[in-house]
């Protein structure tokens, strides 16, 4: 009798366990649109640098999104195993050298 208690408490609070949902990672075209950063440029060119300075900017869940934002919410771990967070943080990395680019290395 003992046993079937047991067995019956142990049920009942697996049933009241909730298994945490693990947010789905979207689907995005990670090269995105370039657009121009308008203070940036300013900043830039108030500086003597002339040309203009492109932001990344990715479409998720049919909104457009900045890039940094993108990273910030869906690779916040720079660790991650994740190959889309992995190309994003190293098409990162070459964004931030002088702003966004069209010219990416072949498999990014």
């Amino acid at each position: 009798m003992l046993r079937l208690v047991t067995l019956v408490a142990a049920s009942l609070l697996l049933a009241a366990c909730k298994e945490e949902q693990v947010p789905e990672f979207p689907t995005v075209d990670l090269h995105g649109r370039l657009v121009v950063d308008q203070a940036m440029t300013a900043s830039r060119q108030a500086q003597g640098i002339q040309g203009e300075y492109y932001q990344r900017v990715v479409t998720v869940n049919e909104q457009d999104m900045a890039f940094a934002d993108f990273i910030k919410q869906y690779c916040a771990d720079p660790n991650s195993r994740n190959e889309t967070c992995q190309k994003a943080l190293r098409i990162k990395k070459i964004d931030d050298v002088s702003g966004a680019t069209r010219f990416l290395p072949n498999g990014l």
